[in-house]
């Protein structure tokens, strides 16, 4: 692995965080059944689904923890132990969570949980301001909202604990492990001979 090699994937996640800030797209609909049987529709317009938006974060996080590998061979390359990267890792909590996340996004459980917390993914969300609509459309049992300014809209995917508590936001994870491993990668291109 090449210092370029590093660079690309950092810029990788770079669009990775930016492709999960990209809010516009052509919407999505439910229906939502209420206790007396009676049946809503909810329309959004202008907006990414709320399964586009998952699957951004679930890309994000996987990525997050990928390149912890990528620091891995990078540091064998320069002639550095490759477990002082895991060491790193296992001091923060963040990352673990990420490694949490990530293993049981891609192999679908966890046989063990390197945070403690057994982490999993609770239900997407979004907050839109008022100065986000642009319009409202209510209907007998129907209500279409039009997102004007997406980028005013705000997706929250919350990170539960194993008792399914909310311990934090999977995008802020990603941020703050993103910046973990931007600290790990500089101590590792510190060692480099060019």
């Amino acid at each position: 692995m090449t210092g370029k090699g590093i660079t690309d994937l950092f810029e990788r996640l770079s669009r990775l965080v930016a492709a999960s800030q990209q809010n516009a797209g052509d919407g999505s609909a439910w229906d939502y059944t209420f206790p007396d049987g009676e049946t809503h529709r909810y329309i959004i317009r202008g907006l990414k689904s709320h399964a586009e938006a998952e699957d951004s974060a679930c890309n994000l996080i996987i990525w997050v923890w990928n390149t912890k590998d990528y620091l891995k061979q990078r540091a064998k390359v320069i002639g550095m132990e490759s477990q002082l990267i895991e060491q790193a890792v296992d001091i923060n909590h963040d990352l673990l969570i990420c490694a949490d996340l990530a293993n049981r996004l891609k192999h679908g459980g966890l046989n063990r949980s390197r945070s403690g917390q057994d982490p999993l993914l609770g239900k997407i969300s979004f907050d839109a301001p008022q100065t986000a609509i642009g319009a409202m459309i209510f209907r007998r049992l129907e209500v279409e909202v039009h997102i004007a300014d997406p980028s005013q809209v705000e997706f929250h995917l919350p990170v539960l604990n194993k008792k399914g508590d909310v311990i934090g936001d999977v995008f802020e994870y990603a941020a703050r492990g993103i910046a973990a491993l931007e600290k790990i990668r500089d101590g590792v291109e510190r060692r480099s001979p060019h």
